[in-house]
């Protein structure tokens, strides 16, 4: 059997490889690897929630991350992001982290939520204090929990809507609401609507955050700077954050 001299052997094994190496290029440019998605959760029954999704869906993009979202009942969000179920949870307030150790915050504010005192706008109430619980028959929304703490202490009725909330007060069988401005103006919009005014100053007013899991805290400095440049851009709208104040 003819042998062949081993610098012979040596050049088709380079040949080879040389070719393998080509074809597995070749392969890899005609299949790119498909880009990481990241789930993030979000409470859809919330007016807030639904608008910090959308703000954090602009956010990923812009950074040039792929994401979609999944709708969760509001604790189970909470926890499913910081177990690892999902990668992230759209929008809480400042300290989050504190009680769930699994959430790392995005440090920069996402969007503000805002609630208020609504009376009939008939009503002779013009402004709000907290003695006026002492007096008036108030209501919420079960779950609302700035809301709660502000009533803790008075005799008040909660209910497990905003529509159901504002019938209630157009029934007069409650003088004044509290609720999250956006989701009081979500349902006046709808068939619901009734003359309301929403009284100042409001009663709860702080800025929430984005938070990723403990695994995606590499994504914190690029999510940072791409939600300052959005700010910086109004791009919703609103100027640039100012610093939290304190306690927040």
């Amino acid at each position: 059997m003819m042998q062949f001299p081993r610098t012979v052997c040596r050049l088709l094994l380079g040949v080879c490889a040389a070719f393998l190496a080509t074809a597995l290029l070749q392969t890899a440019s005609a299949h790119p690897p498909t880009p990481r998605v990241y789930r993030i959760s979000y409470s859809p029954g919330a007016a807030i929630h639904v608008a910090a999704m959308e703000r954090v869906r602009v956010l990923y993009e812009r950074a040039g991350l792929s994401v979609e979202f999944v709708p969760m009942p509001h604790k189970r969000s909470i926890r499913s992001a910081a177990d690892g179920v999902v990668d992230g949870e759209t929008g809480r307030i400042a300290g989050l982290e504190e009680r769930f150790p699994g959430l790392r915050r995005v440090d920069v504010p996402l969007i503000r939520l805002t609630g208020a005192a609504y009376v009939l706008a008939d009503s002779p109430i013009r402004q709000y204090h907290r003695s006026l619980l002492d007096s008036l028959r108030p209501g919420t929304v079960r779950g609302v929990q700035w809301a709660l703490r502000e009533l803790d202490g008075h005799r008040f009725e909660a209910v497990s809507d905003y529509p159901t909330l504002l019938g209630m007060l157009a029934e007069k069988r409650v003088d004044l609401i509290l609720g999250s401005t956006l989701s009081v103006e979500t349902a006046l919009r709808g068939k619901h609507a009734i003359l309301v005014r929403k009284l100042e100053p409001l009663v709860y007013d702080r800025p929430l955050y984005h938070y990723v899991n403990t695994r995606n805290s590499s994504l914190i400095p690029l999510l940072e700077r791409t939600l300052r440049r959005l700010r910086e851009e109004f791009h919703w709208g609103e100027a640039p954050a100012a610093p939290p104040a304190p306690g927040e």
